[in-house]
């Protein structure tokens, strides 16, 4: 510390020797030279006056080193002073830029003695103002102030006056410090105030989703269900059955439909008005929501309909389930404040795979076996692959073809077995017949679609025998001409019902006149020889073989023998003799292989 001071005090006192040498120099050696021309001497007065010149100069030297030195010390102490203020501007802002932005802590102090107070300025006695009796306050970041005549909102909104009014000047223009730190004050006063009211937006917008979000919910949910009886409605039936017919193919599983259609439901709207009919639908719904599994699923189809959809279950089960439902339904009587008379229902069963192949053909099974119970005489429930006591009649085969318009050759087909099962006199030789249809296509070297055609009218051309009563097909005694013009109208009877299916429009020929003969005295329409189309020649064949191997109330089953026999006494008068002999051929050497495999 002693060595630095040494060191600047030497380093000053080097400076004011230089200083005094180089103006006492000038003045002793340079002004007598300038003055001497102008002024007479004596002799020792020259040597004076160089000698006084040497003085001054060195004096004046000295002079002028100290007066520079004291003006540069006071000059540097204001710029110390001025640095000092800035770094603690500074420190101030940046810990106020920190707590603003970054810890989100900043705040301002409403108060600060170097502030004006405004009522006192603006010599205001509106009391109601937040800021009248209130010393030194910051009134621009006040909300509600009466200024001017007005109230005033937030500082945001009013900014621009507010910087103008002379409170206002008078707190910033003191100090240019302090004008930068109100104003940054204003700044973030206005960035707080949007942040706030983007915040109270941002609650606002929450609320507002939430309630939008709770209404889209039960708008949803209303979308999807059926008010008056609180299931869901047709269009969310038709998906869930999509994807459970999915799942039950995916897992190999079964799946039941039961359709429900409420008897004679007008007759209650007609006679104790259409209150009492929605109280009736209204306790069906509540009454399947008691009955069902929580895994079932009830749905209003429409009207007085309704669907179940029922998972891992088949159609036996869905049909004990139906029957259970058909027996309790009357007690919706009582709570609508009827009798029981006149609450009943008609149950429609079909199940996947047994009856379907997809949702579509399912509906339309359970919806056929529907019509089935009310051509029984309702209050029954029925099963698609069952047909016993079902006897269509005119306006039940037109709507039979109606729903069966897109079902699937599963479902068509599994209706035809349930024919030939309720047809007690037909032989049970399907899949042999299906294997010398095969055969026979490939021997004609039929395309794959004919062959498939083929293969399908040997189930399929029979179907028609649905409208025929069951005390005419299993008749043991001889017909008589009305029975066997009934009998007769089975082909007419399978097309009708076929005419519509999208899918066998190739079989409907073979459906209407396999009974045709070669001679022309079949029927329905007499036609002769090769008239007939192929695929009805075909199988009226087939159709003869069945019969012929069937046993029959007025005779027993033939063997094959007495078959080949039979066939070809009927070439040329009943059958096509080239077809007949094919078939015989096809028949017999199937015989000779299954007599080699059991020898």
């Amino acid at each position: 510390m002693i060595t630095q001071y040494m060191s600047r005090y030497m380093n000053n006192m080097r400076r004011i020797f230089l200083v005094m040498i180089s103006f006492g120099l000038t003045m002793g050696l340079v002004f007598p030279v300038i003055v001497d021309p102008f002024v007479t001497w004596n002799p020792g007065m020259k040597v004076f006056f160089r000698i006084a010149c040497l003085g001054a100069g060195f004096a004046v030297g000295a002079f002028c080193y100290y007066l520079v030195k004291v003006t540069l010390f006071h000059s540097n102490m204001l710029l110390e002073k001025r640095k000092s203020e800035l770094e603690r501007a500074k420190d101030r802002f940046g810990a106020l830029a920190s707590a603003a932005i970054a810890d989100r802590d900043w705040d301002v102090s409403f108060h600060d003695a170097h502030i004006p107070t405004c009522w006192q300025v603006k010599d205001c006695d509106k009391e109601d103002c937040p800021c009248h009796g209130k010393e030194s306050m910051r009134c621009w970041l006040v909300t509600g102030t009466y200024c001017g005549g007005e109230i005033q909102g937030r500082f945001a909104q009013k900014v621009d006056r507010c910087s103008q009014c002379e409170v206002y000047q008078q707190a910033v223009k003191c100090d240019p410090i302090n004008e930068i730190g109100e104003n940054f004050n204003s700044l973030m006063w206005v960035v707080r105030e949007r942040e706030n009211e983007l915040s109270e937006a941002r609650a606002i917008l929450q609320e507002q989703y939430t309630e939008l979000e709770g209404l889209h919910k039960i708008a949803k949910e209303a979308a999807v269900t059926d008010m008056l009886t609180g299931l869901k409605n047709h269009g969310h039936f038709q998906g869930r059955l999509e994807e459970e017919v999915e799942r039950a193919e995916r897992y190999s599983r079964p799946l039941a439909l039961v359709m429900i259609d409420l008897d004679f439901f007008k007759s209650i709207n007609d006679k104790f008005g259409h209150q009492k009919g929605d109280a009736v639908l209204a306790g069906l719904g509540g009454f399947l929501r008691r009955e069902l599994r929580t895994v079932d699923y009830a749905a209003r189809y429409g009207g007085e309909e309704f669907v179940i959809i029922m998972p891992e279950t088949d159609g036996p089960g869905a049909r004990r389930v139906a029957e259970r439902l058909r027996e309790n339904i009357k007690c919706i009587g009582d709570e609508a404040g009827l009798s029981q008379a006149y609450v009943a229902a008609s149950f429609g069963v079909a199940d996947f795979p047994a009856c379907a192949a997809d949702a579509s053909s399912l509906i339309a099974a359970a919806d056929s076996a529907l019509l089935f119970s009310k051509s029984k005489g309702r209050n029954r429930v029925s099963y698609f692959r069952d047909l016993s006591e079902t006897e269509l009649k005119e306006g039940d085969i037109e709507s039979l073809n109606s729903r069966l318009e897109h079902a699937s050759l599963k479902t068509i087909c599994s209706l035809a077995e349930a024919v030939d099962v309720r047809d007690q006199y037909n032989g049970d030789d399907s899949r042999d017949l299906a294997r010398v249809a095969a055969a026979m296509a490939e021997r004609l070297e039929m395309g794959e679609r004919q062959a498939d055609a083929l293969a399908l009218a040997t189930v399929l051309h029979d179907i028609g025998k649905i409208g025929v009563p069951d005390a005419i097909l299993n008749k043991r005694d001889k017909l008589n001409s009305e029975e066997i013009d009934m009998i007769r109208q089975h082909p007419e009877i399978g097309r009708r019902i076929m005419q519509e299916a999208e899918q066998i429009q190739d079989l409907v020929a073979a459906i209407l006149y396999h009974h045709e003969r070669w001679d022309g005295q079949g029927y329905p329409e007499q036609l002769k020889g090769e008239k007939i189309p192929l695929m009805a020649r075909i199988v009226g064949i087939f159709d003869a073989y069945r019969a012929m191997s069937s046993n029959r109330p007025y005779r027993k089953a033939m063997d094959n023998a007495q078959i080949v026999d039979e066939l070809r006494r009927g070439a040329g008068t009943q059958f096509d003799p080239v077809l007949v002999e094919l078939f015989i051929d096809i028949i017999q050497e199937d015989e000779r292989k299954q007599l080699s495999q059991t020898g």
